[in-house]
């Protein structure tokens, strides 16, 4: 019997909790299919770029806001995608932060920013198609289920 192997691209990504009066901060995407997709603010890392450098400058460019003193809060990873052309292995990091500025975002991808009530957040996030969008995949929200209801773990297997 031989082994076989396989190599996946890895995507790192990090996003933040920036919170509110009981409000979580989302921002608003078209989709290539043309849907709004709310999504935490965050996005890619760069080669050799650590998560939390990845989650100021993301942040910065999603919503104007610049932010301070992040706090590790979780670290999503596995295999995402599996048999699609965008087949990876995840390592998402998610963070809270302070914050200051105002909402400006200059990525044209964001179509708007948005202050959600906790109760509120995950009635915005959409499941399903396309299959290769990560941010659809309901365990990419268990994390935020969790640290909207004071229970978030650090680690989260994908």
């Amino acid at each position: 019997m031989s082994h076989l192997s396989r190599t996946l691209p890895i995507k790192r990504a990090a996003h933040v909790y920036l919170v509110n009066d009981n409000h979580l901060l989302l921002v608003a995407e078209r989709m290539d299919d043309g849907s709004i997709f709310y999504g935490l603010p965050g996005g890619k890392a760069h080669p050799g770029e650590s998560l939390s450098t990845a989650a100021v400058r993301q942040v910065r460019y999603e919503t104007g806001l610049s932010v301070t003193d992040l706090q590790f809060v979780s670290l999503l990873e596995g295999e995402m995608l599996t048999g699609t052309r965008n087949e990876c292995y995840a390592n998402f990091g998610r963070f809270t932060a302070n914050f200051t500025g105002d909402l400006s975002p200059t990525d044209p991808e964001v179509v708007g920013t948005q202050w959600v009530p906790f109760g509120q957040v995950l009635s915005l996030v959409k499941f399903g198609p396309p299959p290769e969008v990560e941010e659809r995949n309901p365990l990419i929200w268990i994390p935020t289920r969790d640290f909207l209801n004071g229970e978030a773990r650090t680690y989260y297997p994908i």
